[in-house]
C-alpha cells in the first residue's frame, strides 16, 4: 500500500484550481479585449459622425449668414443721429438729410428709400448714444454710390454732429470682420493702403501690389515684416 501524502494531494488540487482560475480569467480578459475593441469601434464611429455633423452646421451657418448678409446688401447705418431730429417721418427726414450732409451736386435723382428706422444698441453707451438709423434702399446701386462718396468726403457731420455710414452686416459677420481691427491699426500707423473687402477678406497693397487675406494671423504675421511696420 502506497502512502498518499495529503500536502501532495493539497498542492495538486490548487495546482487544478489555479489552472482554471488562470483559464477563466483569460476568458474573461478576452471578452473584455473584444469589448473595449467593440467600443473603440463605435467611439470612431461616433466620432466621424460628429465631425460630419460639425461640418454640416457649419456650412448651413455659412449659409444662413450668407442668406442675411445677401438680404441686408441694399442696407446702410447712419451713426450719430441726433434722437429725436428726424420727428415723425424718418424716410422724408433721410431724403432731406443725405444730399445735405453728402452734397446735393452729387445726386442728380435722390436714392429710393424703402425702408427706414431705428434700431436699438447695447452695451455701456446704450443710454447716451442716439441710436443707429438703418436704412434701406431699393436699388443696391444707390447704397454703393453713398458709400463711395461719403468716403470721399472724409469727415460728415449734421447739425454740428459727427455721422458715420457703415454697410449693414450681420452679427456674425461684423465679429469676423472685427478680427482684423489690431491688423489694420498697424496698417494706418505705418501709413500702408489696406482695405477690408466683402465679406471678409484684408486688401493690403505693398508697393503698388495687392496682397489678400482671408485670416487675420496671416495678416499680421505678413505686416510684421513690412520694414515700415511701428512693431519692427
Amino acid at each position: 500500500m502506497f502512502i498518499i501524502n495529503s500536502y501532495f494531494i493539497k498542492r495538486e488540487v490548487m495546482k487544478l484550481r489555479d489552472k482554471r482560475s488562470l483559464n477563466s480569467l483569460c476568458e474573461q480578459i478576452s471578452e473584455l479585449e473584444q469589448r473595449v475593441s467593440s467600443n473603440e469601434d463605435n467611439v470612431d464611429d461616433l466620432t466621424k459622425r460628429v465631425q460630419t455633423l460639425e461640418k454640416e452646421n457649419a456650412y448651413l451657418k455659412d449659409k444662413v449668414e450668407d442668406a442675411e448678409n445677401r438680404n441686408r446688401s441694399s442696407n446702410l447705418r447712419f451713426i450719430g443721429v441726433p434722437e429725436k431730429s428726424e420727428g415723425r417721418d424718418m424716410i422724408v427726414f433721410m431724403n432731406k438729410m443725405i444730399p445735405l450732409l453728402l452734397g446735393c451736386e452729387n445726386f442728380s435723382t435722390m436714392p429710393v428709400i424703402e425702408r427706414a428706422h431705428r434700431t436699438p444698441i447695447f452695451g455701456t453707451n446704450a443710454q447716451s448714444a442716439p441710436r443707429p438709423i438703418l436704412v434701406k434702399f431699393l436699388h443696391f446701386q444707390d447704397k454703393v454710390k453713398i458709400l463711395r462718396v461719403a468716403r470721399a468726403k472724409g469727415v460728415l457731420t449734421y447739425s454740428g454732429t459727427r455721422i458715420h455710414i457703415y454697410p449693414d452686416f450681420s452679427a456674425g459677420l461684423v465679429k469676423k470682420r472685427r478680427e482684423f481691427d489690431a491688423v489694420k491699426k498697424i496698417l494706418r500707423a505705418a501709413d500702408i493702403k489696406y482695405s477690408l473687402l466683402y465679406p471678409c477678406t484684408l486688401r493690403v497693397t505693398v508697393d503698388g501690389k495687392p496682397k489678400l487675406f482671408r485670416c487675420p494671423e496671416e495678416a499680421d504675421l505678413f505686416v510684421k515684416t513690412l520694414p515700415s511696420s511701428p512693431l519692427i
